[in-house]
């Protein structure tokens, strides 16, 4: 059987060289700063490993490797909290015995348990450490010009504690693809004609009118790094609007950049990512083909694709996150840790829309009525 529902990423505890205390990675960094004596340890990638984590594996190879729990891509983990309102499963810092969700603030169960779990390729760093994330997030919650009056008292009474760091899962798809197609190709021509008006003056105008022709090709697009969320707590939507995703900052996965910080299990499957992740690439064949054809207007009638060379990495994205619930309806807000981008959702004040409608309208009514009187 293939791991697909049952993943979780690799959570350990790092001590201080100096003084043998716990560690946290530092953000924007190399090391893991410890809070006690200040020692810096050093993140010492493994080179020898470096050069396949950071290039796509072939497809079909990868899946078949799922099937064998020996295989040195699974390790083990033992606590995973999973939310029961929205389905996140996450793990935690070690001996944490409560937490809420940071997808939809709702209270965490923490199951201990040990299970096969796989190993990511590739992670991106954190870049941003909490305090720029909280900066960026007031500023974001500051700006909603459209929330109700009460919705910035809110993130008043939110602290740096408010953001939770978390590594999400993603996939990450290479293919080259083939594609033969049938369509036609649209000129535009205009015939000319006399119209009259009430007072009887005559104009002429130009009707546009378009001329189709037959037409077939084929086009050959190379698709790299195809981003497919592999997380049902985050949408592929959500995800694209804090992109991008700076994907020539990963490094190899290595379990230190992880410390200090939760990291989301995987819930897509790589089968259904793959289908995802094609039908991203078919719609921007579409795109091509169109360019193909030419002309004014295309259509495409018919298209034939083969894909070759399918290549696959699994990686682990850096976010903050925070949600909250404002007239009990959640809201998650995401922040990307390596570009400090902003996206998430809002309560909208009916009043505050209506009254910006009618003032448009005024304003409006006023130029017209100057432009009248003039």
């Amino acid at each position: 059987m293939a791991f697909e529902e049952k993943t979780a990423e690799i959570n350990k505890t790092f001590k201080c060289t100096g003084c043998s205390a716990p560690l946290k990675y530092k953000p924007g960094t190399n090391y893991l700063l410890c809070p006690y004596c200040s020692t810096r340890n050093e993140i010492k990638e493994e080179q020898a490993a470096m050069p396949p984590l950071l290039f796509p594996i072939d497809y079909q190879h990868y899946l078949d490797s799922l099937k064998d729990v020996n295989d040195q891509r699974f390790e083990q983990v033992q606590e995973i909290a999973k939310c029961t309102n929205c389905g996140a499963s996450t793990t935690l810092e070690p001996h944490v015995m409560a937490s809420n969700c940071a997808f939809c603030a709702s209270p965490l169960v923490i199951d201990h348990h040990t299970e096969h779990v796989v190993r990511p390729h590739a992670l991106i760093p954190f870049f941003i450490d909490n305090k720029s994330a909280y900066q960026q997030f007031k500023s974001w919650g500051g700006k909603r010009w459209f929330a109700p009056n009460d919705f910035k008292r809110i993130f008043d009474t939110y602290s740096l504690n408010a953001l939770k760091g978390v590594y999400i899962p993603f996939w990450l798809f290479n293919a080259q693809t083939d594609t033969d197609y049938t369509g036609e190709r649209g000129r535009y021509y205009y015939v000319s004609r006399t119209v009259r008006d009430k007072d009887g003056n005559t104009t002429t105008v130009q009707d546009r009118h378009t001329d189709w022709t037959y037409t077939s090709g084929n086009v050959d697009v190379n698709f790299k790094d195809i981003v497919v969320c592999a997380s049902q707590s985050l949408s592929q939507s959500s995800s694209d609007k804090i992109g991008p995703w700076h994907l020539d900052k990963l490094v190899p996965f290595n379990e230190q950049y992880m410390s200090g910080f939760s990291a989301q299990t995987y819930q897509l499957s790589p089968e259904l990512a793959m289908t995802v992740a094609k039908s991203i690439m078919e719609h921007q064949i579409k795109g091509y083909i169109e360019g193909d054809i030419g002309g004014d207007e295309q259509r495409i009638l018919s298209t034939r694709t083969t894909f070759s060379k399918e290549g696959i990495r699994y990686v682990l994205l850096p976010v903050w996150l925070t949600s909250y619930k404002y007239n009990g309806k959640p809201y998650q807000i995401i922040i990307n840790a390596f570009s400090g981008k902003v996206y998430g959702g809002r309560p909208y004040s009916v009043w505050k829309i209506i009254g910006a409608i009618l003032l448009g309208l005024l304003i409006l009514y006023v130029i017209a009525l100057f432009s009248g009187a003039g």
